[in-house]
């Protein structure tokens, strides 16, 4: 078992992710635990169309699904498409749409990897679907650990990047902002019991040993791996630095949200 293995859990080999992700654990030291990822582009097309289903199920609340569902009966075919493009599900802002294409996969494949459950969809709840909401960028928490992360999409890698998706952690360990407004969300939803756990967690992170695990994210091109492994220092033996390589990242966005948005106009959005 490696460090990375033991910070986030052994990456996934027998679903979605084996088809079209490879991953190495690099060498660590105390100041670097890193984890590269990379897309085969041999199997990108599998890659976009898994992606672009998690862009839907991100974007669209289980009540907003239940009132297209009940459109999609009654609307004829072309009726159907113009008014699911008038939702406005997706961002069309570049730079949210980055912004949630690097939080999304990185929930995606923290729940994988930990076995840690999404309690909360956080942009359900995104008044300006064009912004990025405020608080922890990804934050996956159950009563025994809390993974907490830190997003950026670079078209090309820089050391600069590697700092800023380091900064707030890679000193000390940092805790979480937003364990409130998931508390609060699982009130909403009548998941009292649950919603309690998460809110007391507050008070206990600073009372009792909670394993907590700060987490690096860098969406680039192949050439992260390198950067990542040339710059990052971190004396925060909870940090670890997570970057994802592929051909190409810019085009891959605009596909996974042009693939997510074409099948939300044809009434394919059940995830």
């Amino acid at each position: 078992m490696t460090i990375q293995d033991d910070m986030v859990g052994k990456h996934p080999i027998e679903n979605d992710f084996w088809k079209w992700l490879q991953h190495e654990d690099t060498e660590s030291s105390d100041l670097k635990r890193h984890r590269y990822l990379e897309v085969d582009s041999s199997n990108r097309d599998e890659a976009i169309k898994s992606v672009a289903a998690w862009l839907i199920k991100y974007h669209l609340s289980e009540g907003k699904k239940r009132v297209i569902r009940k459109k999609q009966e009654i609307l004829e075919k072309h009726d159907f498409a113009e008014y699911a493009q008038s939702l406005h599900v997706f961002p069309k802002s570049d730079k949210t749409q980055k912004g949630n294409l690097g939080e999304i996969f990185l929930s995606e494949y923290l729940s994988q990897t930990s076995g840690v459950q999404i309690l909360v969809y956080k942009l359900h709840y995104n008044p300006n679907i064009d912004q990025s909401m405020k608080g922890d960028d990804v934050l996956l928490v159950n009563p025994d650990k809390v993974l907490l992360g830190e997003s950026k999409f670079r078209s090309t890698p820089n050391k600069r990047a590697v700092e800023e998706a380091s900064e707030l952690m890679k000193d000390k360990l940092t805790l979480p902002m937003s364990l409130g407004f998931i508390a609060d969300r699982l009130f909403e939803q009548g998941k009292d019991e649950l919603g309690e756990v998460i809110f007391d967690l507050q008070f206990k992170m600073s009372s009792i040993e909670i394993d907590i695990k700060n987490i690096g994210f860098l969406l680039s091109t192949k050439k992260v791996r390198s950067i990542v492994e040339n710059n990052l220092s971190s004396p925060n033996s909870d940090f670890i630095f997570i970057s994802l390589g592929m051909d190409d990242p810019a085009a891959f966005l605009k596909s996974v949200f042009d693939y997510a948005e074409s099948n939300l106009l044809e009434g394919s959005y059940e995830t």
